[in-house]
């Protein structure tokens, strides 16, 4: 049976609310505001289920409705016309074919062909074979110049036009980052743009299982999308730019967690520390070893071998009591040195756990088709996974972080393996599996909520994801997975990086040198930690059969470069939380698209693995082999500074520039102050004594401005904690603006630094209240 809506019959209006009825069904049509546009699609004989519906509504459960929105229905010929401000949405009377415009310019929906071409007359046909779950399927205009961002670590060139990508997360160790699809973040949002018609807009779909998308592969005259059941909607959302695009579809989905300012430091990380009976002394041997080689270091993501058993299986929340005889002591010694661990912990529970019988009496597993407990191979052997849809499981998992790894003094939960790749389409959790990710990650972050409560705190939690869905970023930050060792992967990560972004996830990382596969080689090893300098998650992971993971001292001749970088990334720490500050509360992303950044400057393609970090600094990275010497273009529409020298270039210009092993090579927009740091050996606070606002000064007449954002490193943004500066600068002087004054600190110093390396003034930062100026001539 097959189902489409036509024949549009009559309309009701309620609000902002547009239900267009049909002998089939109904289309409606929420405006939630003048960028953002809810499309849902119901028919009479086919009836959603409310799991299914549960799950849409916990995706999108910051959507809101701006009741001052003026809306008004024009009653056309042959179609509708809606009006909000300058968005324009055209309803087809025949065929509920949608038409979305914005100052005139289509951008998204419209008629697919022409008379004479045999396409899909329909936007979504559902298909339902009798008892079975219903199939729906999108159809929208692709036109020739269509490009396609985000939908998560997908992996290959960030626009994604000309390919078809599945929506099932899975557990790919050891993936090729150009061609393996799909991967561990499945996020069924995406930003489509057109240069050639100016056209820009977000899909979201807010169906918990989507299948596929397909960008001109089955055609090249439209693009399609495939659910498994419904509820059959999407969002739409326009901007001016893409980041506003990213933007309101966060507004729906929710903003992203702001991690601690400690998880955004040097941590370690090996599977190889954990496995063995003397994983005590590796990890201390570990900590040991940083301190020695004076490499800055803020803990550990702990794998879990802490939960090896004897028998070589895992079993969640059972300490190894041989290797951890008195866990919470051990912990918390390390974290009396400095260091903090975050715990791994996976979803499934081995069918030899000693506690399995248990939670299935209780019910707390997902179900088969017959109530019992499901079952799918899993690391180690058969395994259940915990249904975090279930009231009582969710809560028994919520109460086991506690009591297992928070009471223990462990400082971060990290959520691995928890893909939860169910494969049979009769269990009744497929059509959500893709939201229980989030789901388990929003235990960890009630876990964390209800501890602070009972001690009188509202502190940011760790908390790492290899999984997830949209939703995802509102607990967790994440990583791209189980990497290779080698050159293809170092340079496709880094369109992940950006990709990630794109798809609302700000906090993302890689693990460098590669987690699967060879050593990595010296230059491989070094240019992954250059490419780490500027990004939110520094963390050299491996495993490796030998027992000897990769590590920052691997190569004893290159540790001095290794360290220097680490140092690099400390140093500028100040404006990699400033970036990260800007990510949470107005949605920019981290690492940028020079393309989309510089959509005037037709010299880029998209191709690049040079980006933008924060608003001010552009990363030249080495992603090849035996390259010394490299060529660097720099955009039109402002001059850089080359941040090695402060050499100045004109914008649309190529420099070619030395590229030795141990390099970090950076360029600055002119106009920006760029804060930085010196001899910073742990993040215990963003409050530093001492504050280098290294200025880059611009030549031309136009205000430049930077901010600036300091806390405690760990209290919730409402608590209101924090401080923010403004920094305008103008060829003739610099304007420092206290735009926040939320926190103090004691005998600090702030240095704004010309770019010849001269102090021209400093100040203390604690003598200006809230609104106060400094104004600086130069």
């Amino acid at each position: 049976m097959k189902r489409y809506l036509k024949n549009i019959e009559d309309y009701e209006i309620k609000n902002n609310r547009y239900t267009f009825r049909c002998s089939s069904g109904n289309l409606i049509i929420h405006i939630m505001n003048c960028e953002t546009v809810h499309v849902e699609y119901s028919f009479i004989d086919i009836e959603v289920d409310e799991l299914s519906k549960e799950a849409s509504s916990l995706i999108s459960e910051y959507s809101t409705e701006d009741k001052s929105v003026f809306t008004q229905l024009k009653d056309m010929r042959d179609s509708y016309e809606i009006t909000c401000n300058n968005l324009l949405i055209q309803v087809d009377k025949k065929t509920a074919m949608i038409s979305i415009y914005k100052n005139n310019v289509l951008l998204h929906g419209g008629a697919i062909g022409d008379d004479d071409t045999v396409v899909p007359s329909y936007q979504l046909r559902v298909l339902n074979e009798g008892n079975s779950t219903a199939v729906g399927k999108f159809n929208f205009k692709l036109d020739d110049d269509d490009e396609f961002y985000g939908m998560g670590d997908k992996g290959g060139l960030l626009n994604k036009a000309h390919r078809a990508l599945k929506f099932f997360n899975k557990d790919s160790m050891g993936y090729d980052a150009e061609i393996h699809d799909p991967l561990y973040k499945s996020i069924p949002f995406f930003i489509k743009l057109n240069r050639s018609f100016g056209s820009l807009c977000g899909i979201f779909i807010d169906c918990p299982a989507v299948d596929s998308m397909n960008f001109g592969v089955e055609s090249p005259l439209y693009y399609n999308i495939k659910t498994f059941g419904g509820p059959f909607s999407y969002y739409f959302f326009a901007g001016d730019d893409y980041s506003e695009v990213v933007s309101n579809y966060l507004n729906v989905t929710g903003r992203p967690a702001f991690p601690p300012l400690f998880s955004f430091g040097f941590l370690g990380s090996s599977m190889n520390y954990v496995e063995e009976d003397d994983a005590k002394e590796r990890i201390e041997k570990y900590f040991r070893q940083t301190e020695e080689n004076n490499i800055p270091c803020e803990g550990m993501y702990l794998s879990s071998g802490y939960l090896k058993q004897p028998d070589g299986k895992r079993y969640a929340f059972i300490w190894n009591k041989k290797k951890f005889s008195d866990p919470k002591k051990f912990v918390s010694d390390l974290r009396n040195r400095g260091y903090r661990l975050a715990m791994n912990i996976k979803p499934g529970i081995l069918t030899t756990h000693p506690w399995y019988e248990e939670l299935s009496r209780k019910g707390y597993f997902i179900e088969d088709k017959n109530h019992r407990p499901y079952t799918e191979f899993y690391w180690g052997g058969e395994a259940s996974f915990i249904n975090f849809a279930n009231e009582d499981a969710f809560k028994w998992w919520k109460n086991q972080l506690k009591e297992q790894l928070l009471d223990n003094n462990c400082d971060g939960i990290w959520n691995d393996n928890n893909e939860f790749e169910i494969e049979d389409i009769e269990v009744d959790m497929y059509k959500i599996k893709s939201v229980l990710p989030m789901m388990m990650c929003r235990a960890s972050y009630e876990a964390f909520e209800e501890r602070d409560k009972d001690n009188g705190e509202n502190t940011r939690a760790w908390i790492m994801s290899r999984s997830g869905a949209s939703g995802i970023q509102r607990y967790a930050r994440t990583w791209s997975g189980d990497n290779c060792s080698d050159w293809k992967t170092l340079k496709f990560n880094q369109y992940q990086s950006i990709g990630f972004g794109l798809s609302g996830i700000p906090f993302y990382g890689h693990d460098l040198g590669g987690f699967y596969g060879k050593v990595p080689s010296e230059e491989l090893l070094v240019r992954s930690c250059e490419s780490a300098v500027l990004q939110p998650r520094f963390v050299i992971h491996s495993w490796r059969a030998d027992g000897n993971p990769t590590e920052a001292w691997t190569y004893k001749n290159q540790l001095p470069a290794i360290r220097n970088l680490v140092n690099e990334h400390y140093r500028f720490m100040p404006y990699i939380y400033t970036a990260a500050y800007d990510a949470v509360v107005n949605a920019k992303q981290m690492d940028r698209s020079l393309y989309l950044e510089f959509l005037d400057d037709a010299n880029l393609s998209g191709s690049e693995t040079d980006s933008m970090f924060g608003d001010n600094i552009l990363k030249a990275l080495v992603v090849e082999e035996s390259v010394r010497q490299r060529s660097v273009y720099l955009p039109k529409g402002c001059n850089w500074y080359y941040g090695i020298d402060n050499s100045y270039h004109e914008g649309g210009t190529s420099l070619n520039i030395d590229a030795e092993l141990g390099k970090f090579n950076y360029f600055v927009k002119e106009g920006s102050v760029v804060p930085m740091v010196s001899k910073v050996k742990k993040l215990k606070t963003a409050i530093y004594e001492k504050v280098e606002l290294h200025l880059y000064r611009t030549h031309g007449r136009d205000e430049k401005t930077s901010k600036y954002f300091e806390d405690d490193g760990k209290t919730k943004l409402c608590e209101n904690k924090y401080n923010l500066y403004t920094f305008t600068v103008t060829d003739k002087r610099v304007i420092i603006s206290k735009d926040r004054d939320g926190i103090k600190g004691k005998n600090r110093v702030f240095s704004l630094i010309d770019n010849n390396g001269i102090v021209i003034k400093s100040f203390d930062p604690d003598s200006l209240d809230e609104n106060d100026t400094i104004t600086i001539d130069l």
